[in-house]
């Protein structure tokens, strides 16, 4: 996952309790230096089938920021 040389957007649901952002931060982040972490609030694991106009929004902020 070093190798990874794109931006790349995590997204990370607040309720999650599969992959909690913290654990996402602590264990996932370090390892693709491009990666840039986003909370999703109120959301859990499966987060386009929760809140698929929130992730949508995020991902579009992140593709325009770029």
């Amino acid at each position: 996952m070093g190798k990874i040389d794109v931006p790349v957007l995590v997204p990370a649901g607040s309720d999650d309790k599969v992959d909690p952002p913290q654990v996402l931060r602590e264990h996932l982040l370090p390892l693709i230096p491009t990666a840039t972490l986003t909370e999703l609030d109120g959301v859990g694991h499966l987060s386009p089938l929760e809140a698929p106009d929130l992730v949508a929004r995020r991902l579009g902020e992140f593709l325009r920021s770029r």
